[in-house]
Parts: C-alpha cells; structure tokens; sequence
C-alpha cells in the first residue's frame, strides 16, 4: 500500500491530515482512536503478469516492509492473494486484499511519512501496484461474528467484500444493521452457517468518513473450506430466500467488491 493512493501527500515537511481534520502530526485528538487496520484492495499494474504479481508481492515487497526499520509501528501485515481460479471471473479487477494493524494513529503517519520507507517500499509499491485502482478504508479492529475453528490451517479459502451501504441509509443505521441484525443472521442460521467456517465484519472508523474519495463502508471476511463451499452457499435456495432479501435492507448489492482469496499469509505479527 502506498500513501499517494489514499490522497494523502506524505513526505517530512508536508504531514497528510488525519481523518478528523486535524493537520498537527504531533497533537492527539480530542479522544484517542484505539488500534485500527488499514484494509485495501490492489491491483497489479498493466504488464505485470499475474503469477508475477503475486511472486513479488509475497516475496520482494513482504521482505521490504518486514526489513524496514520504519515499520516499528506496525502491529500486523497480512496479504491475502486472489486465488488462481477466481481469475475466470471478469467482474473483479483486483489482485488480492492488503491488512494492516496499527496502535495508534501517530504509528501510521510516522511509517508513512519516513523517507527510507518511501525510498524502499513506497518504491516498490509504485512499480508494483496500479496506484490510481486502489482501494483503502481505515476500519475499527474486526468484529468477529463467528469464531474461525482453532487450528485452522490451509488451504481454505476466504471471501474477501468491500461493502457499501444502500443510498439513503445513514452512516450508524448501517453499521447497527449491519452488525446486530445481519451479522446474527448469518451466525444463528443453520442451514447458512453449516457453509462457512468463520465470519468477521471489519466497520470503518467514523472519522474516516471525512475522507470524500471512499465510498467503502467496511470489509467483510467469510471462511470456507473450499471455493466449493463458497458458490454451495451462494447457490443454495435458502441463501436467496432468507439472506439475500435481508441485505437489500441495507447494502448497495450492485456495488460489491468481493474476490476469493487463498489463506492469508502474515508477513508480520507483532501483537502479545
């Protein structure tokens, strides 16, 4: 991920502001923001060949941010890579799905905003990723709906959704719904729930809705055990009787990004 791509002009002079206006890199804002994430969907720049995309994101770029001593703020980096199969689909222009966890907000601007990261990885982020299709939303940490089982390894596969809310619906009536009503929906029903092996819903943080060029409301994660198990549930009749009404009740269904990863590699993980 890079910070031009978010519409922020990051460099040791010029600090970008932070999403409740303030443009004082130093000075706290009225009520501290707990962690948070970073979720952004890239794509590959023309040219580049998609196994020789995803050979360069996990290898050369994964190895730049683990190595960067400016990373020192950052709690966690995942890359969850498109799998191979999904790229039939023609409806989805992204290459895979970016996380990243932070402790505060100075901790982002201060990885951001340092030059050897943006001569070493923001380089890199240039060359490899197509900067104008990107993207980003700053989420609360995840709200699990449905607890992954433990010791899950891979192969599994994750649906990976940026979700927006239907017009006319306000920003708290959304996440409520979301969360309350939908999210319980998809947990307590058994005829859905015996498809996927995890569920989360990652809501973007209120003072990011300051930012204009975002549209995303927040990023939805299901795991399954297979694609198979994916396009079982998403087939399966009592899907479309009893979940798909409920998310014309608050989602902008037409205007989906989802795409099918394969398990998420942690690249970096610094959390106790």
């Amino acid at each position: 991920m890079s910070a031009p791509t978010w519409r922020y002009k990051y460099s040791t002079k010029t600090i970008p502001p932070r999403p409740w206006g303030s443009t004082s890199p130093h000075t706290a804002p009225e009520t501290e923001i707990p962690m948070f994430k970073v979720i952004a969907f890239v794509k590959r720049r023309d040219g580049i060949e998609i196994e020789e995309f995803h050979d360069r994101w996990r290898g050369r770029h994964a190895d730049l941010i683990a190595q960067s001593p400016a990373t020192k703020g950052l709690i966690r980096y995942e890359q969850s890579h498109r799998s191979l199969r999904d790229y039939e689909r023609e409806d989805c222009p992204f290459d895979g799905m970016a996380t990243q966890w932070y402790e505060s907000w100075d901790a982002f601007i201060d990885m951001y905003s340092d030059t050897e990261y943006q001569a070493t990885v923001g380089a890199d982020e240039n060359d490899l990723f197509d900067q104008k299709a990107l993207v980003a939303v700053f989420t609360e940490v995840e709200d699990v709906i449905v607890e992954r089982p433990e010791g899950l390894t891979a192969p599994y596969t994750r649906l990976c959704c940026a979700v927006r809310r239907k017009p006319g619906m306000e920003i708290e009536e959304f996440h409520t719904y979301w969360l309350e009503e939908h999210g319980p929906l998809n947990r307590d029903d058994a005829d859905i729930r015996k498809f996927f092996l995890a569920y989360e819903q990652n809501h973007r943080m209120r003072s990011d809705y300051a930012r204009k060029d975002c549209d995303v409301d927040g990023v939805t994660i299901q795991t399954f055990a297979s694609a198979r198990d994916f396009y079982a549930m998403a087939l399966d009749p009592i899907y479309a009787e009893r979940i798909h009404p409920d998310e014309l009740k608050f989602l902008a269904r037409d205007n989906l990004i989802w795409l099918l990863t394969d398990a998420e590699e942690v690249i970096l993980d610094r959390r106790s």
